[in-house]
Formats: C-alpha cells, sequence, structure tokens
C-alpha cells in the first residue's frame, strides 16, 4: 500500500521520501519510463543522474535495464542523499547505484581529465526562480533554479557525455522552450521534445527533452496523461505500466 507522505511503493521496488525536499511525483515517473536506454551502448549502461532526490529515476532505470547498469546519483542536498541511499539499499539493485554528494559542477571539474563518460545523464532537475517564496530550506534549494541553471545543466552534461550519449531532463513547459532554443543556439544537437498535458483540454504543462549530438534537427511529439474520462491514457500506460502497482 502506498502512504503518500512516506513514500510509494512500485512493482519492483519501494521509494520512501519523508526525508527529501522533493517527492515522488508524475514528473520523475515520466522521465524514467522515457528515457532511451535501449540504445546499443556497451554493456553495463553508465548513468549520471542529477540531482537524484529520492534516487527514483536511477532505481527506474535500473529496472528497465534489468540492473545492467552503472549509475551515479549526485545531489546537493545531504538528507536527500541519504535517503536515496536507503531506498537503493533496499532495492535489488544496491551495487549498480552510487550516490555522491556533490554539486555538479564540482562533479564536472572532478571528472575533467577522466576519460570515462556517461551514456545516459538524466535530471529533474530545479524549476522555479529566485523570488518565490517556501517554508522549507531544503525544498526552497531543491526547487530553486539559482544554485544551478538549466543552461548551466546543459553544459556540464555535454562535458560528461559519451559521444553517442544521450541527455533526458523533464521541465514545466516554457522552461522546456527557453532550453530548446538554448540548445538549439549551442548547435550540432539534435532534440526531441515530448509536450506533456495533463487532460486534452489543458495546455502543455510539462516538457521530455531529449538531446543528443547530431544534425540539429527538433523533433516535437505529444502526449496526454489522462483521457477525457478521467483514466491513464493508452500513451501515458505504456510509458509507465511497467511500475505502477495497479496498471
Amino acid at each position: 500500500m502506498n502512504d503518500k507522505n512516506n513514500g510509494f511503493s512500485f512493482k519492483q521496488f519501494h521509494v520512501s521520501h519523508a526525508d527529501c525536499a522533493m517527492k515522488v511525483g508524475t514528473d520523475g515517473i515520466l522521465l524514467g519510463g522515457w528515457a532511451d536506454v535501449t540504445t546499443a551502448f556497451t554493456a553495463p549502461l553508465t548513468v549520471l543522474d542529477i540531482g537524484t532526490g529520492t534516487g527514483l529515476i536511477s532505481l527506474m532505470l535500473a529496472q528497465r535495464c534489468q540492473g545492467n547498469i552503472q549509475a551515479v546519483a549526485i545531489d546537493i542536498d545531504v538528507s536527500a542523499c541519504q535517503q536515496a541511499k536507503n531506498n537503493i539499499d533496499n532495492s535489488p539493485w544496491s551495487s549498480s547505484i552510487a550516490v555522491k554528494h556533490v554539486a555538479l559542477q564540482a562533479f564536472t571539474r572532478a571528472c575533467k581529465d577522466e576519460p570515462a563518460k556517461f551514456d545516459l545523464i538524466v535530471s529533474n532537475p530545479p524549476y522555479f526562480v529566485h523570488g518565490q517564496d517556501f517554508v522549507d530550506d531544503a525544498r526552497q534549494i531543491a526547487r530553486h533554479t539559482g544554485s544551478l541553471t538549466h543552461q548551466e545543466l546543459v553544459d556540464c552534461a555535454l562535458q560528461l557525455l559519451a559521444p553517442n550519449g544521450r541527455i533526458a531532463l523533464v521541465l514545466p513547459y516554457t522552461s522546456g522552450c527557453e532550453l530548446v532554443s538554448y540548445c538549439q543556439q549551442l548547435g550540432d544537437l539534435q532534440i526531441t521534445c515530448l509536450n506533456i498535458k495533463t487532460t486534452p483540454q489543458k495546455p502543455y504543462k510539462r516538457m521530455l527533452i531529449n538531446i543528443q549530438r547530431g544534425d540539429g534537427d527538433l523533433e516535437k511529439q505529444s502526449l496526454t496523461i489522462h483521457d477525457p474520462d478521467g483514466r491513464y491514457s493508452n500513451d501515458y500506460q505504456r510509458i509507465t505500466k511497467e511500475f505502477y502497482l495497479k496498471m
């Protein structure tokens, strides 16, 4: 049974989030189910999870790869790191995911002279700008873009990315549009956007973005989470059915 205050049970693992500023939500579940793990990289798939929070996305990717993964999950919040480590230690993939308490900028500098690059870099990053107030300091850090802008995230990720690697992000729709424009200005990047709306009548709310080195093409797709009758759409179920207990 799921207690939303304490966490969520999925088909193959449980995620506790009582001590984490950012709780389990649809954004992370969408990204974990959508990010491309099917390309023919040398096994195991090497993954960097930026701002891991509860460790949810790393755990979803480990399940999808049947444990054939070597992931590094980083976060600047020490409580989130401990929460993620506990969730990972209690999962079937404790030996496949390492949690590190470090900022992306420092992690990127530390990896500067290392030949190893990541096949897949994922992030459900901060997305509120300064000026919005939160009672909880940890939640404020987790939500605010002040310590890591989306553009800086992409800049660092490109430095850490394997030549044929992919970056997969989830953002609010407007922020996603701005980041896509930035990536187009960088040039030589192939971008796929999956624009998300909650119901057919609502405007787009979120954007999933896949970035890889390539010919500069931009592909736009769309997904609606709920059908008019309130049920999960077939498209949403296709991405998430391997995880939800009741799907």
